[in-house]
């Protein structure tokens, strides 16, 4: 092979990575975006998780906020209710409990 026929190549093959890379995106493992284009909305949490402080059961999870982001935490408890914490524009790890000898079933956080 000439050389010019291997800066050929080297050349469309760096063409082809440059273009590869500009389209790739990867995404925060959990966001969440507004539909406004003057509201940013980004809430970067970490995996939420269960426990029990004595005779409540709580769900605790941490996350961020960039941009206008507002962001509440929910969890929903064995006796009907849904309890909910916030709104929190930065980092915080929040812990929210179920009342009184009831289980935590679901936790989840929102944002706007």
């Amino acid at each position: 092979m000439n050389s010019r026929t291997r800066n050929r190549i080297v050349g469309t093959l760096l063409t082809a990575a440059a273009a590869s890379a500009s389209l790739t995106v990867a995404a925060p493992a959990a966001q969440a975006r507004s539909t406004s284009p003057s509201a940013v909305l980004i809430v970067n949490c970490s995996t939420g998780t269960f426990g029990s402080d004595g005779n409540q059961q709580y769900f605790n999870i941490a996350c961020s906020a960039t941009g206008t982001s507002s962001w509440w935490v929910n969890v929903s408890c064995s006796d009907g209710t849904t309890r909910s914490a916030g709104p929190y524009t930065t980092f915080r790890n929040v812990r929210l409990y179920c009342p009184p000898n009831t289980a935590a079933l679901r936790g989840w956080v929102t944002g706007s």
